[in-house]
Order: structure tokens, then sequence, then C-alpha cells
């Protein structure tokens, strides 16, 4: 007579994420925030500071710390986000009177955008 086998409990896997077939494409906005997000992921490998290895761009808190110290200001680290994300709304403007487009300046402009709101949420305890 065989021994029955002892019940093992079931591991949960999370589900593999779906992916969308090939044919069917974002529309641009989803796109546009989605090279926004590799965008950010990308600059904070290249430059990552941290000493926790998370491999995440963080250079406005050092930069406006620098700012301050120059100018005597008090800019805080989302308003630095903030000044970055104008300085891309009027490059755009300006590229857009010139009948072209870039769409460097939205990316960078969204992920801006991203990178105040991680600083902001932060600021109010809630990152």
């Amino acid at each position: 007579m065989t021994k029955p086998r002892p019940i093992r409990p079931a591991i949960a896997r999370p589900a593999p994420a779906a992916e969308p077939p090939a044919s069917i494409s974002h529309p641009y906005p989803v796109r546009m925030l989605q090279s926004a997000a590799t965008t950010i992921l990308q600059r904070g490998q290249e430059r990552d500071t941290s000493q926790d290895g998370q491999a995440q761009e963080r250079s406005m808190a050092a930069t406006v710390a620098a700012f301050n110290a120059i100018e005597g200001t008090a800019l805080s680290e989302r308003q630095g986000w903030a000044f970055m994300q104008t300085l891309k709304l009027v490059r755009a403007a300006n590229t857009a009177r010139n009948g072209r487009y870039n769409p460097d300046d939205y990316l960078d402009g969204a992920a801006y955008a991203a990178l105040g709101a991680e600083a902001a949420a932060g600021g109010a305890g809630k990152a």
C-alpha cells in the first residue's frame, strides 16, 4: 500500500500582468505618460546617488539647497519641480510659436509633475 502524499498548502502567486495585444495601440497621452515613467527610471539608473541603491533620480533637494544658499531664498523641493515644469511649459510655448513640436518638453513636464507630486506627498507626510 502506498503512503498518501502530504497535502501542501497552496502558494499564492501574483497573476502575470496582462499585456495588450501588439495590434492594440494606446492613446497618445497614455504612451507619453509611459515614456515619462520610463525616463524617470532610466535617469534614476544614470544619476542615482542614494545610499539605499533604489536607483532614483533625486537631485532636486540638493539643487534647491544650493540655489537657496546662493540666492538667499527658501525654495522647497516641490517648488523646484514646479519650476522645472514651468520651464518646460515656456519652452513648449516658444517651440509652438515657431510652428514646431518637441515631445521632450511634454515628456519631461509629465515626469516633473510626478516627481513634484512625490515631493508634495512627502512634505505632507503621505509618501
